[in-house]
């Protein structure tokens, strides 16, 4: 088996992990499975990510992207890429955020939102690995971020002289 093929089979099964994980409920019993309910808020969320539009921000969240990508090549502990990828990762998005947008977030919320969107890179990997699409998956992580911006921070106008 090629390297190449041997990686993405490695891919999809951490993908395929990794969502099994995201939407296991904290404090359930080992014994329980992923309901269905639960199987379809995580489709339904991803679809939605999918439809979003993309903004002015499109470069400037493209460069973020590519800087994540570039620093978990680098690094190839898990923590620290928790540690330091992703936090650079989340301050240059709200960095990015607070200069080009002139509306009042719902901050928290949007932190949160923004924390699932390199999962979402990794959904768009294991369906061009399934589906044999050629996809460029940074796209659907940009679009992740802008769907967290539509909801938790576009819409809501500053008061006048207030930053």
């Amino acid at each position: 088996m090629n390297k190449v093929k041997f990686f993405k089979y490695i891919v999809f099964i951490v993908i395929l992990g990794t969502i099994l994980f995201w939407a296991y409920p904290a404090g359930k019993e080992s014994n329980e499975h992923l309901t269905s309910s639960q199987y379809d808020a995580i489709v339904h969320q991803y679809e939605a990510i999918k439809r979003a539009e993309q903004s002015n921000l499109k470069d400037i969240l493209l460069q973020i992207v590519n800087e994540r990508l570039k620093c978990y090549l680098n690094t190839s502990e898990y923590s620290l890429r928790l540690s330091e990828c992703r936090k650079q990762y989340e301050y240059d998005i709200l960095r990015a955020a607070r200069e080009n947008l002139k509306s009042s977030p719902s901050l928290g919320e949007f932190m949160l939102c923004i924390q699932n969107c390199p999962l979402a890179y990794s959904f768009c990997n294991g369906e061009e690995l399934v589906e044999g699409k050629s996809i460029d998956c940074r796209n659907i992580e940009i679009l992740c971020i802008e769907n967290c911006l539509d909801m938790f921070w576009r819409g809501s106008s500053l008061n006048e002289g207030t930053n």
